[in-house]
Parts: C-alpha cells; sequence; structure tokens
C-alpha cells in the first residue's frame, strides 16, 4: 500500500503499540528502584537508574531518552536510481554514506508526524519531492539503551525541488543504481544500519513481487538495468 505525504501511510513492518512491535507477552523482570536524569539537550535526555536484576541482584542502568523518532527516505527514480547522502557523523568518529535520514521532533512547536518529517528530510537533503510513499520498516536503533525508533520509507514519483540543508551540514549527495547502494552495504563500505535494513528489505520485496505495481518496474531496473547518473553534490 502506498499514499502520499499527507496522509497517515501505513507501514508493511510489525504492527503493535510503540515502539513499532507487538505488545509484549512477557512481564518485565527488571524492578527500577530509583531513576535520576544526569544530562539533558533538546534532543535527548540521559538517565542513570538504580536497578533489581533480573536475577533479583542489584546494579545500575544507563538509558538514552530521545525526543526525536528517527526517519529515512530511500527515493527511486524512473530509472532505478537512487540517491545517497554522504556526511561526517560526529558520533562515529567517520565518514558514512546513507539514505536520506533525520531526526523529526516528538513535541513541541516543531513536532510533526514521521511521514511528514520525511518529506521535509527529502527535500531539504535531497532537492526531491514525492508523490508517492511507502513506509517499509519500522524498527528500534539500538534497544538496550535507547528508546530510538526509526520509520523506512521509499519514495517515487519524483520531482525536483531546491536543496536547502541545515546550516550546520556539509552534505555530499550521489545519484547512483539501487544495485550500486546494495553493493556498498554488502561490502562494508555502508555502516549505517538504516540504510542496511532499507536496502535489503528493499531488495526482499523486488524478488518476492511485493512491490507496487507502478514501483516495480522502477527498482527493477535499479537491480537489473544499465549505469546510473554520475555524482552530484549538494
Amino acid at each position: 500500500m502506498s499514499c502520499p505525504p499527507a496522509s497517515d501511510c501505513p507501514s508493511s513492518g510489525p504492527s503493535g503499540d510503540h515502539p513499532g512491535g507487538p505488545s509484549d507477552t512477557l512481564s518485565n523482570p527488571w524492578t527500577v528502584l530509583s531513576r535520576e536524569m544526569r544530562y539533558e539537550t533538546p534532543w535527548m535526555r540521559v538517565f542513570h537508574h538504580d536497578v533489581l536484576r533480573p536475577n533479583g541482584s542489584p546494579g545500575i542502568y544507563g538509558t538514552v531518552e530521545l525526543t526525536t523518532v528517527a526517519v529515512g527516505v530511500l527515493p527511486v527514480a524512473q530509472n532505478g536510481d537512487t540517491w545517497l547522502v554522504g556526511q561526517w557523523r560526529f558520533g562515529a568518529g567517520r565518514y558514512s554514506w546513507e539514505m536520506v535520514e533525520g531526526g523529526i521532533p516528538l513535541v513541541g512547536p516543531k513536532a510533526v508526524g514521521p511521514l511528514a518529517g520525511a518529506a521535509d528530510e527529502l527535500r531539504e537533503e535531497a532537492g526531491l519531492r514525492a508523490g508517492r510513499w511507502l513506509e517499509i520498516l519500522s524498527m528500534d536503533m539500538s534497544n538496550s539503551m535507547t528508546n530510538e525508533h526509526a520509520h523506512l520509507y521509499l519514495a517515487w514519483d519524483l520531482s525536483p525541488v531546491p536543496v536547502a540543508p541545515e546550516e550546520t551540514e556539509q552534505l555530499v549527495l550521489r545519484r547512483l543504481p539501487l544495485r550500486e547502494a546494495l553493493a556498498m552495504a554488502l561490502s562494508g563500505e555502508i555502516l549505517d544500519a538504516m540504510t542496511i535494513a532499507a536496502l535489503l528489505h528493499v531488495r526482499l520485496m523486488h524478488l518476492e513481487g511485493a512491490l507496487p505495481p507502478d514501483l516495480a518496474p522502477l527498482v527493477a531496473a535499479g537491480f537489473d538495468g544499465a549505469d546510473g547518473d554520475a555524482d552530484q553534490r549538494a
């Protein structure tokens, strides 16, 4: 099922209560004795917990709670090309090639839904507007220590718009066939989890014939067709 940016886009991934999976079938074996916020920014909060572990022994646990939801967009052109964004990732300490991504506020005056936020990121980072959207995955990012959750989309029926990256960003925009992006993920050149998951999932949907009829030939061209365009800079 696909949908335009203005609507609520259903997911082809797991359903259930946030953060993205079926409701818990087992009770929580952890006991929280105390909880204290130790650090806060506009984007996240760090908490210290005194706990009883599942075996009953005392311990401590640190968590990071984000005030944003992650979104990722894999745009698909008529010839099966997609776009990757290159940028230096401060946390990882290395340069990274990724799908169009961003953190969307969950609260406050700038809060929007994941799909609307994904459309904003596509416009700002890639200079593209999409007439068709499909959410393909909903996933936890690092659930041992954070509540960060992500929604991943395919976008097609594309038209160009002015690129408008945030003033703090230095981005390189690269256009290439889907098969080359997948090869980068399989070789380890792409390390970003959202991008790897999206590319593998799209490939699986293509092989299983699970893509919308108007998207399937575009994706087929990207995996099986001729070479795409050269690199472009943003």
